[in-house]
């Protein structure tokens, strides 16, 4: 009888513990959907639901409001539905909410703590400061050599298969470049994925990013749910072996380059280099980034800041963390998107045609004109963007006033969670006309002025927006040039149309992996 009155007493606190929080954002006014007891998220832990489906149901779950109060387990989060709030919030207000919310328990993993995505306050915005040179258009115009380079070593992989349709998982292949393109554009590193299959560049970037194994889905959960108790118990999401791999492949790399004057302009030696003209001259520097001219009074605008080599690890493995993954499902969603429309294909091809040179490979000017191929890159990045869902913690107390009828004051507290679903707002039919389709038309030069601001957000809105837009684009664009010069896209047996997603990954990806055919042209 004891142990049965035991057992009934845990499940009642289990249970009071868990939907305590659930009365949250009915005081402060705010409408929720259908609660369960496990919050909103469950479903997605058993991958009953994909991180897109699990989203959009909370997005529509209230009608006709500008935000509705959602629950990540017993987390609060005002998810943000209006592009005005949007903007309110992450630009005109951007110092009531400058922080993300940590991932990990503080201390917990090594390599995140210190990129710039986790970091909070002014020290944010030093590294910002101090990184953002990295991507100016002279510093992308190498980068864009060795993104071509990478590119013919790619495609000449496939060249050399003589059967006519080469059926491709793209996923694997992808992830083989984007892993190739960081390699040699971070570290100045020539690998070859697709010949040397388990190079450990590859292998740590696989491990590093795998979110669909459950055991990585309940760490997070576990990090979401009890993050004191997971910090206590040392759990680690990237583990040992990656932490290890990134921190000493960085210390020593910077000590031969150092000791032997070494200077390249991949990313590493960007960053040294910035952290020479501090030791050098001590320099102070005031940001001249126009995004951040809303918050300069809250924060100092003078930045002085030195990197240890743990700042530069934690960078260089945060640049690798999102080009190895991130960028690899953009290429597969685009490839997706080309062979399932064949007259989208066949006009971005005559483009490429169109600027091809004796030489093969396009100039940074070249790729910059290709009005074709931007229209189906940036609707690549609308239909599917890398992210799907962005966050913000409110840094001091805000009020968002009402407007519309039956809103009241929604008063936030220091610490509360902000939501945007990049993903919703990008298939919304009120901002986008037939969402689903894929369509390059929305961004000609006629239609692209008709989109509302703040409804094409693919790399987040405001000062802390992904800082490698331009990166990524380049990356997108330098390949399709060369894959679509020799090949077309075609779809195979295997390949899904429309495209399913996975439920098995927290990130956003196909459930065949972007299974299609390279066939060759004939030129």
């Amino acid at each position: 009888m004891i142990p049965i009155l035991i057992f009934l007493g845990f499940i009642t606190v289990l249970y009071f513990w868990l939907t305590s929080p659930h009365q949250y954002w009915s005081k402060r006014n705010v409408k929720t959907g259908k609660l369960s007891i496990f919050g909103d998220t469950l479903e997605i832990l058993f991958a009953k639901e994909s991180i897109i489906e699990n989203t959009q149901k909370l997005y529509d779950s209230v009608k006709d409001a500008r935000y509705v109060g959602v629950f990540q387990f017993r987390i609060p989060s005002l998810l943000i539905k209006s592009p005005e709030l949007i903007k309110q919030i992450c630009v005109r207000d951007f110092d009531h909410f400058f922080n993300h919310r940590n991932i990990f328990p503080e201390g917990a993993e090594q390599l995140w703590s210190r990129n710039l995505v986790a970091l909070k306050g002014q020290e944010w915005k030093n590294i910002r400061c101090t990184i953002s040179p990295s991507f100016t258009s002279s510093k992308m115009r190498y980068i864009f050599d060795l993104m071509n380079n990478n590119s013919q070593l790619f495609v000449q992989h496939f060249l050399q298969n003589h059967e006519k349709i080469v059926e491709v998982e793209f996923r694997d292949a992808f992830t083989r470049f984007t892993n190739d393109v960081i390699a040699s554009t971070a570290f100045g590193a020539n690998v070859d994925s697709l010949k040397e299959r388990n190079n450990e560049f590859y292998l740590m970037g696989k491990e590093a990013s795998d979110f669909a194994s459950f055991s990585k889905k309940v760490k997070l959960f576990l990090y979401f749910l009890i993050p004191r108790i997971s910090a206590f118990f040392g759990i680690e999401f990237f583990g040992e072996k990656v932490t290890s791999f990134f921190m000493n492949l960085v210390t020593e790399s910077i000590k031969i380059r150092e000791e032997r004057n070494i200077n390249r302009m991949d990313m590493l030696g960007l960053l040294i280099e910035a952290r020479k003209e501090y030791q050098k001259e001590k320099v102070v520097v005031e940001t001249k980034e126009s995004c951040f001219a809303a918050v300069e009074d809250h924060f100092d605008k003078n930045i002085e800041q030195y990197l240890t080599d743990a700042d530069i690890a934690s960078q260089v493995f945060i640049f690798f963390f999102a080009g190895y993954d991130t960028v690899c499902r953009a290429l597969g969603f685009m490839a997706h998107e080309l062979a399932a429309n064949s007259d989208v294909q066949e006009r971005l091809i005559e483009e490429i045609d169109e600027n091809r040179t004796a030489e093969g490979s396009p100039s940074f000017e070249t790729i910059a004109n290709m009005t074709y191929m931007d229209m189906v890159v940036s609707e690549t990045l609308r239909k599917w963007p890398l992210i799907a869902v962005v966050d913000r913690v409110v840094t001091k107390p805000y009020t968002i006033d009402p407007e519309l009828p039956g809103e009241k004051p929604v008063h936030l507290e220091k610490d509360d969670n902000i939501m945007i679903s990049i993903w919703s707002i990008h298939h919304d039919p009120q901002y986008y006309e037939n969402p689903e389709k894929f369509d390059p038309e929305r961004f000609s030069q006629k239609n692209r002025n008709n989109i509302q601001p703040y409804t094409y957000i693919p790399f987040g809105v405001g000062p802390r927006s992904c800082i490698g837009p331009r990166f990524a684009i380049l990356e997108m664009k330098a390949l399709f040039f060369h894959l679509l010069s020799y090949f077309k896209i075609v779809p195979v047996a295997k390949t899904r149309i429309p495209l399913e997603l996975s439920k098995k990954s927290i990130a956003l990806t196909s459930i065949d992996n972007f299974t299609l055919g390279l066939e060759k042209r004939n030129k």
